[in-house]
């Protein structure tokens, strides 16, 4: 079987410190998807003009609202938890918005820089 693949962006970097009191990080991926088009039906007995007045007002409150014209959302994917050496042996050093693609196969996952 052929690896699964996902374009993901960390969204956020963190120091921490383990239980023993080590240097850490806390690196957040989420997955970056496309917002699937919005449908507006009206019913069939309603006259066309009322439809299109219809859909243009839907489409402006879409606007309106906070995060309505986002043409994508984000997904929680992965967080992963590395000491200061794991971190040197991750061989990348994420910085928020870095797109990587994440590649999972047989039990391992493999990350690519893309941006």
């Amino acid at each position: 079987m052929i690896g699964s693949k996902v374009r993901v962006k960390v969204s956020s970097v963190k120091g921490i410190r383990d239980p023993e009191g080590r240097e850490g990080y806390r690196i957040e991926f989420v997955e970056v998807r496309q917002k699937p088009p919005m449908v507006i039906a009206t019913p069939r007995e309603v006259p066309k003009e009322v439809s299109s007045m219809v859909v243009q007002i839907s489409k402006g409150i879409q606007t309106a609202i906070p995060g309505g014209s986002s043409k994508e959302y984000e997904l929680q994917k992965l967080t992963l938890i590395l000491t200061r050496e794991e971190l040197e042996a991750f061989e990348h050093t994420p910085y928020p918005n870095q797109i990587y693609e994440l590649t999972v196969s047989k039990g391992n996952l493999s990350f690519t820089k893309v941006s």
